[in-house]
């Protein structure tokens, strides 16, 4: 049997077990092209359902789609003056494909010229941005609304996909459930389906919104254990284009109604009809040619004697710089209310995720769709919401409504094939096969592979190898929550074929409550520690770095530690963590860690007994709340920690005192069109006499892996201070000046830059350099002497850890990123401390996945 088709087989139907999802079967689908009689696309086409407001011009292309869920309409006519108008009849609930090719009605004519009208389109902006403070709906002081929300997940060419014998065999049931996309034209297999029932309430004076999640199901999903009701509302992709951008899977989007619309936008105002009774005009967008940023393309209705957005479609171009997004479509519509300002009716989108942007039915993709309903709006109530509410509450029953809740709540009724997604989704569910590739799934994800209510991992820490330790095998088992949803334990054992030393620990978490987030945590472990490392190194221990060179270079020590922690959140803008924690640090010898007295005596170990209190702020940010984690995944504000520690001495032998506050900064900043910006910021300040390894030992990375937060032209142990300020500073165009140049567009390259630069004072009771004391080591005040920079190499010798002066350090870098859509190269040079020439430039390379 060959392998490969059976693996891309599996890969596929991987895409059963996760997401939300639906099926329309009963939605008359229709897509095409208008052509003149060369065969040239014939843009602005008007091609409507007779006797309906449903219908789209086409693009400049001539290309077309449209839904309609009315299935008396039948007739689909193509319309535009100086062409004789062609109908034809649609199979209604059925997907077609209906190309129109239009004569000329007079043959002295000379077809469809096209041409920008940013005249008058730049007075219907600027009327339109007059009118944002009535026409906007999150203007309003204070709404309260109730929506419906059904969200979608379809496999595509589930034909091809699904291929073989064997599976054909174990899933051929499924093929009943076959659909076709009307945007892209490809068959599809509905997967999974979501339904949502929420009440959102905003504020605009104090600022606050949330929303309660009345219902909730999802096909597939135990409603005991759904973790995924929190993502089913409309906190999570806004769509209002009101706003100057719109952020679609951290890609920004300009909208075509915001101010400055003409900079990435041409406008043609195609024709003016009577909605509602009301003079509503028809404009078409389009990119502007040497716009190299994400942007739309479409059609919107606005309402002519209010000036506000009616309806708009937008298609994001498929030669924009995006990755994993073949098609993207986000449709709104807006309703006038009775005291002439809009509120929301409805609105949605189609995403169509790929591995590859090909074009071709043996590629991997499936389709993500999300319709929301909103119902009236109240605007005259008593708020309940407040600022130090949750942004998402969800009912403790919302996953056990009936289906007479479900029929009479839905603003149109499932069809048959629609409510059979349940049935399906959990006969897929009841074969081996399945339970199989789920586990495999949840192993890639997790790192652990579970068998009951154990799990083994992680599976990239199995073998590791490092110059102090050789080679490293390692099992960890943790409990899953098939054995409990409150409690996890963790217990791992390594054991280093060169040290010949056994390395283990053990974890216990407890989590008190998921809403708001409360969770206890106890471990104690004796392992390999790097010191100096940035938060985000990958030094020791994990087979990737052991692969890629990570483990050269390093200057780890033994390290036991017992630890103790609550974190609670106290409103979802803050929450802290407590924590209690006993360490201690051993010497490995010159060549790594050494610990040598000013007397030359050698120091087997020092130890610190710390309590720490952490405070972390944030605001409007939205986060995973897992069975045992709590993750970070979005927020337009910095995110701001501050803490305080401090070491409590003469609990133990060899332990130190002393007092620790510190200020620390993360701050995503995006600045459309020109890109994002990744900011870390730290500072602080160490109160008492301590050796070096409690020290700040500045950030290093002597290998080629790509480190955020470690200086890569800095080695370990070449500064240390007592009182420091760091910035990391990352910015990428997204692709903003290369999408500008022919040939090199296509390969949707991204432009990286960089900036960091550390700040740092050593007082003299903690300087350990013997060079700053005259070479005389018993003169250092410090307890412990530095240890050299590059031990074991002549050339460099005598060159001890130092302190930085007045100047700081700093690197600039500048790099390629998306090669590949996955991979970055970047290249640091020092800006100050130039002396050692081998260590004036670096190049890391790393891996991102980016939208």
């Amino acid at each position: 049997m060959r392998l490969r088709p059976f693996i891309k087989a599996i890969a596929t139907l991987l895409l059963l077990l996760a997401g939300v999802a639906a099926a329309s079967a009963q939605t008359t689908k229709v897509r095409g092209r208008v052509t003149d009689e060369s065969g040239q696309g014939i843009p602005f086409v008007a091609v409507y359902f007779d006797g309906t407001t449903v219908g789209i011009t086409t693009d400049l292309d001539g290309y077309y789609n449209l839904e309609n869920r009315n299935l008396s309409d039948k007739v689909l006519t193509a319309q535009l003056l100086g062409y004789d108008s062609q109908s034809r009849t649609v199979r209604p609930g059925a997907f077609s494909t209906v190309n129109f090719c239009l004569r000329l009605s007079d043959n002295r004519l000379a077809g469809a010229h096209v041409k920008a009208d940013n005249k008058k389109a730049r007075r219907l902006l600027a009327n339109i941005n007059a009118a944002r403070s009535r026409n906007n709906p999150e203007l309003h002081e204070k709404y309260k609304v109730r929506f419906y929300n059904k969200m979608e997940l379809d496999l595509t060419h589930p034909e091809t996909q699904l291929q073989g014998a064997v599976l054909r065999k174990k899933f051929d049931f499924v093929f009943d459930y076959i659909d076709t996309s009307a945007v892209s034209g490809v068959p599809y297999l509905p997967v999974m389906i979501s339904e949502t029932v929420a009440v959102k309430e905003h504020t605009n004076n104090p600022s606050a919104t949330s929303e309660h999640i009345e219902a909730n199901r999802i096909s597939g999903v135990n409603p005991d254990m759904n973790l995924l009701s929190q993502f089913t509302g409309s906190m999570h992709l806004k769509v209002n284009f009101y706003n100057d951008f719109i952020n679609a899977f951290d890609v920004q989007f300009p909208s075509p109604i915001m101010p400055s619309a003409l900079l990435y936008y041409n406008y043609y105002i195609i024709d003016s009809l009577m909605v509602d009774g009301r003079k509503t005009l028809v404009v078409r967008y389009h990119p502007k040619p040497l716009v190299s940023t994400p942007a739309f393309d479409g059609e919107m209705r606005i309402d002519a004697e209010d000036f506000a957005l009616q309806s708009i479609k937008a298609t994001m171009k498929n030669e924009v710089n995006v990755n994993w997004l073949r098609d993207f479509v986000v449709e709104a519509n807006y309703r006038r209310m009775p005291d002439s300002t809009w509120f929301y009716k409805s609105d949605g989108f189609y995403a169509d995720f790929s591995m590859t942007m090909r074009d071709s039915s043996k590629v991997l993709s499936f389709i993500g769709r999300r319709s929301l309903t909103y119902d009236e709006p109240e605007f005259d109530f008593v708020p309940t919401v407040r600022r130090s509410d949750g942004p998402v509450k969800v009912a403790q029953d919302a996953g056990h409504m009936d289906e007479a809740y479900w029929q009479s709540v839905r603003p149109s009724p499932l069809t048959e094939k629609e409510q059979d997604v349940y049935k399906m989704v959990d006969e897929v569910k009841s074969l081996p096969i399945y339970r199989n590739l789920y586990t495999l799934t949840y192993t890639l994800v997790n790192g652990y592979w579970d068998i009951g209510a154990v799990g083994v991992g992680p599976f990239y820490q199995l073998i590791s190898y490092s110059d102090l330790e050789g080679w490293r095998p390692y099992i960890g088992l943790r409990t899953s929550k098939d054995w409990s949803k409150k409690d996890r334990f963790t217990v791992f054992g390594a054991y280093g074929t060169h040290d010949r030393q056994f390395k283990g620990g053990f974890k216990w978490e407890h989590l008190v409550s998921r809403e708001p987030w409360i969770k206890l945590e106890a471990r104690a472990k004796y392992d390999i520690f790097q010191i100096g490392a940035g938060d985000n190194a990958i030094v020791e221990g994990n087979m990737f770095a052991s692969m890629f060179g990570g483990s050269h270079g390093t200057r780890p020590c033994y390290m036991s530690e017992f630890r103790g922690s609550i974190a609670r959140e106290v409103n979802p803008s803050f929450e802290y963590r407590a924590m209690a924690r006993f360490r201690r640090f051993y010497a490995t010898g010159d060549r790594y860690v050494p610990m040598i007295a000013p007397d030359g005596s050698l120091i087997p170990s020092v130890a610190v007994n710390e309590l720490r209190l952490t405070a972390r702020f944030t605001k409007d940010e939205t986060v995973n709340k897992g069975y045992f984690m709590k993750h970070s995944l979005h927020s337009k504000w910095p995110m701001v920690e501050l803490s305080l520690s401090g070491s409590i001495p003469g609990l133990r032998k060899g332990d130190v005192g002393y007092l620790q506050p510190e200020l620390a900064l993360h701050w995503k900043l995006r600045t459309p069109p020109f890109g994002m910006s990744d900011i870390w910021a730290d500072a602080g300040t160490i109160i008492g006499q301590v050796p070096y390894p409690m020290l700040h030992v500045h950030e290093g990375n002597s290998t080629r892996l790509l480190n955020k937060q470690s200086f890569s032209c800095l080695d370990f142990f070449e500064f240390a201070s007592d009182t420091w300020a760091t910035l990391f500073w990352y910015h990428s165009l997204g692709g903003y000046l290369f999408g500008k140049i022919p040939l090199v567009r296509e390969l949707k390259l991204r432009e990286e830059f960089s900036f960091r630069a550390t700040w740092g004072q050593l007082s003299e009771r903690n300087d350990g350099n013997p060079t700053h004391f005259g070479g005389v080591a018993s003169a250092v005040k410090a307890p412990m002497l530095f240890p050299l920079v590059y031990p074991g190499d002549a050339s460099k010798a005598g060159i001890y850890m130092g302190s930085l002066g007045k100047t700081p350090y700093m690197e600039a870098g500048v790099g390629i990123s998306n090669i590949l859509s996955f991979l970055r190269v970047d290249c640091f040079w020092r800006l100050t401390y130039r002396d050692d020439p081998t260590r004036n430039f670096a190049w890391n390379i790393g891996a991102e996945f980016r939208f």
